[in-house]
């Protein structure tokens, strides 16, 4: 049964989670799923694929400081209501599995667990109707509003503020409750453990910082956390919510050996230095100025209507426009694809050597010009399983440990580009204000397992470019071969794409992408 039931969740979602038969309880524990071994084969089911939506749709954890037994229960309550919500948009037949378990009445009492199990069944089937203005509200709390097309709550401080909401009502009604004998209802649904897991380790004290350490965000901080983005589908010509997960965790430094090439990263960091400064500067307001060699419209209106005015003429006429430096952020993509392993004739290195040489050199130039920059691999295997490997954060140094890291990355897996563009976006509108770049090292067009349509994927990643240009991000790419440079080109633009044979092609090609 327990391989059966994996190879049905591998089937639905493209994950493979360890599942136990050996729990009185459904629960969810370190990323594994825990049933009871006896239970018949429909109950199975329906148990394993709510908890697989847990661990496709719900954060790693909830903060639970502030909330009491009465809003935690009501919290556990609403995610599970929200992920399968997003479960059933997905994969609508998995409401066979889950409606008959639901069989709440107004006969079912009126008590808090009662009320529960009510609210649970409203939240889960809209056409169920409860007289309670109490479950009533906490449908309209959950839904908002249909007609606008808002989705239910999408994220843990929502998931909160309703529960706190609905917990104060409970308090006011003076409802009794006994958290430790309540049990989550229907009982296909898990117990909530995995949600307060954070509880326990925020009661660990943090260790001493060392000498001289900062408070900035390090590749050692990135525990792994999964991130839900859309994806674009050309057929439909709409966006596709919550469609792709995201993982991004830290990439493991390979210490058994020195970096490779260090002399020569540092000589192709120096020659990047000047391509890259066009980062640093971009163009000022213009001012008034007394010399120039353009007029200013304005000032020279000004200037003709104190005369009539007979009143001193304005002499600053010019316009004057002045460089500023500017605080920029960029993000380095490196594609680390199967075909990456592919070898290069030039230089007789792989692909993935080239841009991971590429992307080493691009931070050091970017540290000298204090530019603020990350670097992060990514491969896909399927929609629900895209990797971003974090090399180097935002504020790091580009080091030792960087290159060691830069160095340990293998190819393996596939493309998925536009949830890796989307992701990398979304971390630079966290940085500071300024210009952002997304720099993408890759071989070639997206693919991914799960996707047949060649032009799908494509189409999507040009629609994510699009979307962080809208917010200011400035989307562009090193092509290191020129087998798919039309699709490049599709997805980026014919002025955001330079071929790079070769990492000594890399200064010229990104002053033309700089341009």
């Amino acid at each position: 049964m327990k391989t059966t039931l994996s190879q049905w969740l591998c089937l639905l979602w493209n994950i493979a989670p360890p599942l136990h038969l050996n729990s009185e309880l459904p629960c969810l524990m370190a990323g594994a799923i825990h049933l009871p071994p006896q239970s018949d084969w429909r109950h199975h089911c329906a148990a394993a694929a709510h908890a697989a939506a847990h661990l496709v749709y719900s954060p790693r954890g909830f903060a639970g400081h502030g909330l009491g037994p009465i809003a935690r229960a009501l919290a556990g309550l609403l995610e599970d209501a929200r992920v399968e919500a997003l479960a059933l948009r997905e994969l609508p037949g998995l409401a066979r599995l889950w409606r008959p378990l639901h069989t709440a009445t107004p006969e079912s009492g009126h008590d808090f667990e009662a009320l529960m199990r009510r609210l649970a069944r409203a939240l889960f089937d809209p056409l169920y109707e409860d007289p309670d203005h109490w479950v009533r509200k906490g449908r309209a709390l959950f839904v908002g509003d249909p007609s606008a097309g808002i989705p239910p709550l999408s994220d843990a401080a929502q998931i909160r503020g309703v529960a706190m909401r609905l917990g104060h009502d409970i308090g006011q009604l003076r409802l009794q409750f006994n958290a430790k004998t309540y049990r989550v209802a229907p009982d296909y649904r898990d117990d909530h453990r995995w949600m307060w897991a954070a509880d326990v380790l925020s009661a660990v004290p943090p260790p001493a910082a060392a000498a001289g350490s900062t408070q900035q965000e390090s590749v050692q901080d990135f525990a792994p956390t999964t991130w839900r983005y859309p994806e674009w589908d050309r057929l439909i010509e709409r966006l596709r919510p919550d469609w792709c997960s995201v993982i991004e965790h830290a990439a493991i430094a390979d210490d058994t050996r020195g970096p490779e090439n260090e002399v020569l990263i540092r000589h192709a960091a120096a020659r990047l230095r000047r391509p890259l400064r066009a980062l640093t500067h971009q163009r000022g307001l213009p001012r008034r100025s007394a010399e120039g060699e353009v007029f200013d419209p304005g000032a020279l209106v000004e200037r003709q209507v104190a005369r009539h005015r007979h009143a001193a003429p304005e002499q600053r006429v010019y316009r004057v426009l002045e460089g500023r430096r500017a605080q920029a952020a960029v993000s380095v993509l490196i594609d680390q694809s199967a075909s990456t392993a592919d070898v290069q004739v030039g230089e007789g290195l792989s692909v993935l050597q080239t841009t991971a040489f590429s992307a080493a050199a691009m931070a050091q130039a970017l540290a000298a010009a204090g530019v603020d920059c990350s670097i992060a691999g990514f491969s896909s295997n399927g929609r629900h399983a895209v990797d971003v490997r974090v090399v180097k954060s935002i504020c790091e140094a580009a080091d030792h440990a960087m290159l060691q890291r830069l160095q340990a990355l293998r190819p393996g897996g596939s493309t998925r580009l536009g949830a890796a563009l989307r992701h990398a976006t979304h971390r630079l509108l966290q940085s500071a204000a300024g210009p952002r770049f997304v720099i993408v090292l890759s071989d070639g067009e997206p693919y991914d397992i799960d996707v047949h349509d060649r032009r799908y994927l494509v189409d999507d990643a040009r629609h994510a470019v699009r979307a962080a240009a809208h917010a200011g991000v400035r989307v562009i790419c090193l092509a290191v071969t020129a087998g798919r440079a039309d699709e490049a080109r599709h997805i980026f633009g014919r002025a955001g794409v330079q071929l790079l044979r070769a990492a000594a092609d890399m200064p010229r090609a990104l002053q033309r992408l700089l341009a």
